[in-house]
């Protein structure tokens, strides 16, 4: 299937600013590439936009990298100690000043194009939250290895038994919220690991946010620090940290 990307002028599109939230570990050879894309992209729009980079403690060269950049007051460093890319995320989330706030991996696996399309739902569709998908119908994979693949679709039928069963893939690393939902969702967020995905749409259920999945285009970068063994059997126990504080009445703030 094509994929269809919105392009015509949005409606109010002057009165918005979009954030884009970048967690960073150990990035220092991909991060200049992805916001020297990003700002040439954004720069070609009729908005407002900040880039908010969170770096979780990098042990490289990552904060030297991005250091060139922040000649443009529109692109912000929030340097962290090294708590995890959930903990990364909610500081960026939070820290961010845009009406509509998305978060985006370093590697930007995910092409450019796909940004408008987020837009798009929020704006014009009054989605709360628009998550990318890389499962549904329109989606495509590009250049990912069949194990992963495979831990990608268990992990998946694990959280859609035991915990949410509206998406097919809540693990992608873009996903656009609008500043009142980000505002409330993420002071609740606990996980700080790779399962903090899971977490904060479970919150967003509890609060009943509009969402919606969104087809995209997603190309595996090879040198993606996402272990598909390790990285799954912590996912998997984060599952029952949501289980038990969803129990504990930790979301219902």
């Amino acid at each position: 299937m094509q994929l269809n990307h919105y392009t015509k002028p949005l409606n109010s599109i002057e009165s918005f600013c979009l954030s884009i939230i970048i967690p960073v570990y150990n990035e220092q050879n991909r991060i200049s590439k992805t916001l020297t894309n990003l700002t040439k992209y954004l720069d070609d729009q009729d908005y407002s936009w900040e880039i908010v980079v969170a770096n979780d403690g990098s042990e490289d060269n990552t904060a030297e990298q991005i250091k060139p950049y922040l000649k443009d007051i529109r692109i912000k460093l929030i340097n962290l100690p090294h708590n995890g890319k959930g903990s990364a995320i909610q500081t960026g989330m939070l820290s961010a000043k845009g009406n509509i706030r998305l978060m985006c991996d370093a590697d930007m696996a995910m092409p450019v194009k796909h940004i408008s399309d987020f837009i798009y739902e929020i704006n014009e569709k009054k989605q709360d939250i628009v998550i990318g998908s890389r499962q549904i119908s329109g989606s495509r994979r590009f250049n990912e290895s069949p194990f992963r693949h495979l831990m990608g679709r268990i992990y998946n039928r694990w959280i859609r038994i035991f915990l949410i069963s509206d998406y097919h893939d809540t693990q992608c690393g873009f996903k656009a919220f609008t500043a009142s939902a980000a505002d409330k969702i993420f002071p609740l967020q606990q996980l700080n690991g790779f399962g903090f995905d899971v977490e904060i749409l479970v919150i967003a259920g509890l609060k009943k946010y509009k969402s919606k999945e969104l087809p995209i285009e997603w190309h595996h970068d090879q040198e993606s620090k996402v272990n598909p063994l390790l990285d799954s059997i912590s996912m998997f126990i984060d599952t029952i940290k949501i289980k038990l504080a969803f129990y504990r009445g930790k979301y219902n703030q």
